[in-house]
């Protein structure tokens, strides 16, 4: 085609879109009324204020929640406006009649936390409130756990009753000493056994108690290093027992006497699991 006949070809079509649009300019536009080019959209003076009109900060929101490897749970949220610093809370939904839950952190600045005591196989709520008060929650099923038998891991613990003068090994727990709140510290003295290794390895893990009543909690979590050759260990030495019996005081007005569940989690995974006794 030669390049005049191309030309006549673009006037032609240009004559035939402004035939086409020519009704609509004379439309109005759906907010102040001016002329534009069309009834479905606006003319450009307020088009130019409504991307100019400041939007409101969109106030904390949580994004999700993730399980890590080790068996941890990092909860992440976020917050258009800033408004740092953060408390976090969390509360187990099964067998906890609690109307905000524990505080798991305060005074964040970032906008994400990492919990490392929550029992596997329980459902929690997770609140994030901020400096100004706005909050968000987030429901996390805890997958259930899983075995780990590889390593034949196994606890042995005693009831323990200390005071200032002398730690004295118990057959098992007494309710009424526990609430009569006399100073003495009570828990569990624990000695982990294992199979031989034949290298080293590295767990996070969590040791959590669980009673009659239901109420489950952990007691104890960290990190832990097994060394290959070994088969026994005084990993833990005594773990005090004396804020799960208080929240137990607190929420369900006494101990409750019966057999207590004490669990071992490695990395998330249920390794063993004990009993040990409440009396009156």
């Amino acid at each position: 085609m030669c390049k005049h006949a191309f030309l006549r070809l673009a006037v032609l079509a240009l004559a035939i879109t402004l035939m086409l649009i020519t009704p609509a300019l004379a439309a109005s536009c759906t907010l102040c009324g001016g002329e534009t080019g069309s009834d479905d959209y606006l003319c450009t003076d307020c088009l130019l204020k409504l991307l100019n009109t400041k939007k409101e900060p969109v106030p904390v929101q949580i994004a999700g929640a993730v399980q890590n490897e080790d068996g941890t749970v990092t909860l992440v949220w976020t917050d258009d406006a800033g408004n740092a610093p953060y408390k976090v809370y969390y509360q187990p939904l099964e067998n906890a009649p609690v109307p905000f839950g524990w505080t798991a952190a305060e005074g964040l600045r970032g906008t994400s936390y990492t919990f490392d005591r929550l029992v596997p196989g329980m459902s929690y709520m997770f609140t994030v409130v901020d400096a100004q008060g706005q909050t968000a929650t987030h429901i996390w099923y805890a997958p259930v756990p899983g075995e780990d038998t590889q390593i034949g891991a196994k606890i042995r613990f005693k009831a323990m009753r200390r005071t200032d003068r002398l730690t004295r090994e118990q057959e098992a727990f007494s309710a009424s000493d526990i609430a009569e709140d006399n100073g003495a510290l009570h828990g569990l003295y624990l000695r982990l056994t294992y199979s031989t290794l034949k290298k080293t390895r590295h767990y996070a893990f969590q040791i959590a108690v669980q009673a009659p009543n239901g109420f489950r909690d952990v007691i104890f979590s960290g990190n832990l290093e097994l060394h290959h050759g070994r088969s026994s260990i005084p990993v833990w030495g005594f773990i005090p027992m004396d804020d799960y019996f208080t929240l137990l005081e607190k929420y369900y007005g006494g101990v409750p006497t019966g057999e207590y569940d004490v669990t071992l989690y490695f990395n998330g995974n249920r390794v063993y699991t004990a009993p040990f006794t409440v009396i009156d």
